[in-house]
């Protein structure tokens, strides 16, 4: 859940004054080749489609949740929030270089090279990104010749502001010292210790609380495989070193791959779809979008479409730590972010997270739910404080606050594909393959009466809030956007629990293409993530991993089994000492 990222929406100045297919999608695609007319909104003037897009947010901020749609979705953990968010930071990253925009205010590239292989944790490398590598005694003593091969956690501060003795139960955080930076001086005289630097590989991974205690979660992982790879192979030269970061990346990467497939896809998609795609095993010939030079870039109908499902799924408040604590604001967790508000970092005890809350572990329910997946957001979501409008609304012609606007505009400046023209598209080339996936995924006319009524069900003329004419009603209808649909038709088939057919199709078109195109692999040795990890324990000792380093590690295969086994092993403990034992 982001502040302020305006990467993918162009100025509208001098920009087209229609619609059309011709767009530069550096490192992105769509789905399937558009055509002019397949286009969302085509032929329709941008800056109109756009005062449309406010007038729907404000239809969604208008919405109510009924007893037989409560808020909590039983059915995924709140914890699940914060992992799609770093799952999406794995996979996509538009935030782009200032050379690359060619001297346009805004830019539109994806520069994440390598979908889901954990480039948001480890960035470029100890070389690339060091700052997020502890710089520890043996590079010391090397003179930098040994390379920094472990993860950065940071110390927790009490509510007096002290980080004396505390645990490290925060990612780091540093502050500058000795520069010229005028937003450090104190009226005082004496600089102020902000710490407005996260140590971090992906900046995003701390935008609030709750995901800087995910990236954490994975520092503290990976720190653990390569202690035990270090213990069995101890590192004397680079090389050495190297190997034993590479090796653990490895593992961490199998089993996050791992879980993403049989744990969080298997929550979150239709069931029919999930079948298709991943049971028994991933079959590249199910892939209906199966263009082989396009197949590892990310389609906007992911990126700015079906997963932008994880919004609603946002609470305003969350259980942190004791489950008979008072629930804190997720406000407070906002402010937690060395960018924003670094006089507020590292963060305070009470947010040092208790995972057995997010998540069921050891079978015990967690006190936080996510949110149902509805067209319906969170106070903290549609918050003109964190989400302001991204073009003020002046004589009618700009946005609203909150993410449900800044969605909906995205989804049109990106060019994705229009629903109806969409679903048609699928269907034919399911027929076209001869798979079932047709068979799931109805025709978009079954739609048109049910979205209707919705769009009319909360119309009051007499309301502070924009309200439609017919036109817009039937614009809409025709012509959805794909943000917007996805969470309407999750409610429709399956009242919020989980995903509908469209949505769980384009996310596993995209995740399975991902993984197609990027395996593990060194040289001739692939390691698969559907496979028990020990039973690919030759090719990852030809890459360098000791049996007996990795004969500690169960088979994981859930989020919560990697929290059992960690809470096991003492990792989800924070500590206050220098390292934990060996």
């Amino acid at each position: 859940m982001h502040g302020v990222n305006l990467s993918v929406i162009p100025e509208l100045e001098g920009g087209p004054r229609e619609l059309g297919a011709d767009s530069n999608l550096d490192g992105m695609r769509n789905l399937f080749p558009l055509s002019d007319s397949s286009v969302f909104g085509a032929g329709k003037n941008p800056a109109d489609l756009r005062i449309l897009m406010r007038k729907l947010a404000a239809r969604i901020n208008r919405e109510k949740v009924n007893d037989p749609e409560p808020e909590d979705n039983p059915n995924i953990p709140s914890g699940y929030t914060y992992f799609l968010q770093l799952i999406t930071h794995d996979m996509v990253n538009t935030s782009i270089s200032l050379a690359a925009t060619q001297g346009r205010r805004f830019g539109f590239q994806n520069t994440r090279q390598q979908p889901l292989t954990l480039d948001t944790i480890y960035g470029g490398g100890p070389d690339i990104s060091p700052h997020a590598y502890e710089y520890s005694r043996v590079c010391m003593q090397s003179r930098g010749f040994m390379p920094r091969t472990k993860l950065r956690c940071g110390r927790a501060q009490t509510r007096s502001g002290s980080t004396a003795n505390t645990p490290f139960a925060d990612v780091g955080r540093a502050m500058p010292v000795d520069v010229r930076d005028d937003g450090l001086a104190n009226p005082g005289g004496a600089p102020r210790c902000l710490r407005t630097e996260a140590l971090i590989a992906d900046a995003r991974n701390e935008d609030q609380a709750l995901i800087a205690q995910m990236t954490l979660l994975f520092h503290r992982m990976h720190n653990f495989i390569l202690d035990q790879i270090d213990s069995v192979l101890p590192p004397s030269t680079a090389p050495d070193a190297y190997r034993n970061l590479i090796c653990a990346r490895f593992v961490l990467t199998l089993i996050y791959r791992k879980i993403i497939i049989k744990d969080v896809l298997y929550q979150l998609l239709d069931s029919s779809v999930y079948r298709y795609y991943f049971l028994p095993e991933i079959n590249p010939g199910n892939l209906l979008s199966d263009d082989a030079a396009e197949l590892g870039k990310i389609p906007v109908e992911f990126s700015h479409g079906a997963f932008r499902c994880g919004h609603a799924m946002f609470r305003d408040t969350y259980v942190v730590k004791d489950a008979l604590d008072e629930p804190l604001d997720a406000g407070r967790a906002m402010q937690f972010n060395s960018r924003r508000s670094p006089g507020f970092v590292p963060l305070t005890e009470d947010w040092i997270v208790n995972w057995e809350r997010f998540f069921k572990v050891n079978g015990h329910e967690p006190v936080n739910h996510s949110r149902r997946l509805l067209p319906h957001f969170s106070s903290l979501a549609k918050s003109g404080f964190y989400f302001a409008p991204m073009m003020p609304n002046r004589d009618g012609r700009g946005d609203i606050a909150g993410l449900p606007n800044r969605d909906l505009v995205s989804s049109v400046f990106a060019r994705v594909w229009s629903v109806p023209k969409l679903i048609d598209k699928l269907r034919l080339r399911s027929a076209e393959k001869g798979t079932e996936l047709s068979n799931f995924l109805p025709m978009y006319d079954e739609h048109i009466s049910g979205l209707t009524e919705w769009l009319k069900k909360t119309a009051d003329p007499g309301g502070i809030s924009e309200q439609f004419t017919d036109d817009d009603i039937a614009a809409i209808v025709q012509d959805p956007p794909l943000p917007f649909f996805v969470l309407y038709e999750a409610k429709k088939k399956h009242q919020g629990l989980r995903l509908g057919p469209l949505g769980s199709i384009i996310i596993a078109e995209t995740v399975v293409g991902a993984m197609l195109k990027y395996p593990l692999m060194v040289a001739d040795s692939e390691f698969n993530p559907l496979r028990e990890l020990k039973a690919q324990l030759g090719p990852l000792q030809r890459l360098g991993v000791p049996a007996a380093a990795i004969s500690i590690i169960p088979e994981i295969v859930t989020f919560d089994d990697l929290l059992t086994f960690m809470k096991s092993n003492g990792i989800l403990e924070p500590r206050s000492d220098e390292h934990p034992p060996q």
